[in-house]
């Protein structure tokens, strides 16, 4: 067990440093967008994404030949964007 709670802070602390940096796209539209231009290095799914819409990141991300990971907390627990 403490292992997952070590993995999910060391992914929050990893994608606050990308966040940091300014290279992260939020949101589904945008998403979306930047799978279809190929930019994309890694789609992070939140665990209350709607089934529909993970889905349909998954494909596009298949397409796009670009890794998904299914982050286990909410879109609440990621950290916040910086403006």
């Amino acid at each position: 067990m403490a292992k997952a709670k070590k993995t999910g802070d060391t992914v929050s602390s990893r994608l606050a440093l990308v966040m940091k940096s300014g290279k992260v796209t939020m949101g589904t539209k945008s998403t979306f967008k930047t799978l279809r231009s190929g930019k994309a290095k890694l789609i992070l799914i939140a665990g209350n994404c709607p089934p529909l819409r993970k889905s349909e990141l998954e494909y596009y991300a298949m397409l796009a030949k670009t890794p998904v990971h299914h982050f286990s907390g909410n879109n609440v627990c990621l950290p916040p964007p910086i403006p």
